[in-house]
């Protein structure tokens, strides 16, 4: 069924708490809401799988099989969905939260989201010790530490700058923007019927669909839930892509700052 162009109608859709023009797209069902959200994760993760032991083999670290994954993988399935909505319906009925937001909005709405961010992770870093340890401890090191800290000077000097130079393009940059533009430009929008609800069913899969690391599950929800609820209140996927940015920009450093004090 082709999804039908945008309208406009003054309407409050159920459980909603902005009234005034919404824009209304197709709804998908509960079940091809899951199979979009999950899917993709479920191939990447098996991508990762498959590339790591070839990776290691040729010299780097295992973060680099996931990199690989999110090149080969994350990119082209998600953007090519993205792409095919928007050749088919437009730009406007394919994503059409884009709505404008003042300068003032934005020097507030994201170093307020990134710090939400940080204290969601970082709370949820209180049990992560634990969780690893008693419900993923069958999982291989590679899998879990994709970024060996212990093992830094297995590598070579070379093989950090490469692996490093993808992680800033393909985790800082490139996945992030795909992610936000197919998650929450593309997907949210078609979860309206939900209401309230939409945003956290939204990153709940979000979170789940990361099956590379499943023991940050409630992490992502408690860290990413306040951007996500964010972009639906504003009605705009940028505020998401420069929040997720941002934050994986700064996972970047700190790796970056572990593997030169090691090196």
């Amino acid at each position: 069924m082709p999804i039908p162009k945008i309208a406009q109608e003054s309407i409050t859709p159920p459980g909603s708490d902005r009234p005034g023009p919404v824009d209304i797209v197709e709804q998908f069902s509960v079940a091809k809401l899951i199979a979009l959200h999950l899917i993709p994760g479920a191939l990447v993760t098996a991508a990762f799988v498959i590339l790591a032991p070839l990776v290691r083999a040729a010299g780097l670290p295992p973060i680099a099989a996931l990199l690989a994954a999110i090149l080969l993988v994350l990119v082209p399935v998600e953007l090519g969905l993205v792409l095919r909505s928007v050749r088919r319906d437009g730009l406007a009925a394919a994503l059409p939260y884009r709505q404008r937001l003042a300068r003032r909005e934005w020097v507030l709405l994201v170093p307020v989201l990134v710090v939400a961010a940080f204290v969601g992770f970082g709370v949820h870093r209180l049990v992560e010790p634990w969780l690893l340890a008693h419900l993923f401890g069958w999982l291989p090191e590679w899998f879990v530490f994709p970024v060996p800290v212990g093992g830094i000077n297995d590598y070579s000097t070379g093989s950090w700058i490469v692996t490093l130079g993808a992680f800033l393009l393909l985790n800082g940059v490139i996945g992030p923007v795909v992610e936000e533009l197919y998650f929450r430009g593309f997907l949210l929008p078609r979860m309206e019927r939900l209401g309230r609800w939409a945003p956290l069913v939204n990153v709940t899969l979000f979170s789940i669909y990361h099956f590379w690391s499943p023991w940050q599950i409630v992490a992502r929800i408690l860290g990413i839930g306040p951007m996500v609820y964010a972009v639906r209140w504003k009605r705009n996927v940028y505020l998401g892509m420069a929040v997720h940015c941002a934050l994986n920009t700064i996972a970047f450093v700190l790796t970056t700052s572990s593997v030169l004090l090691r090196v």
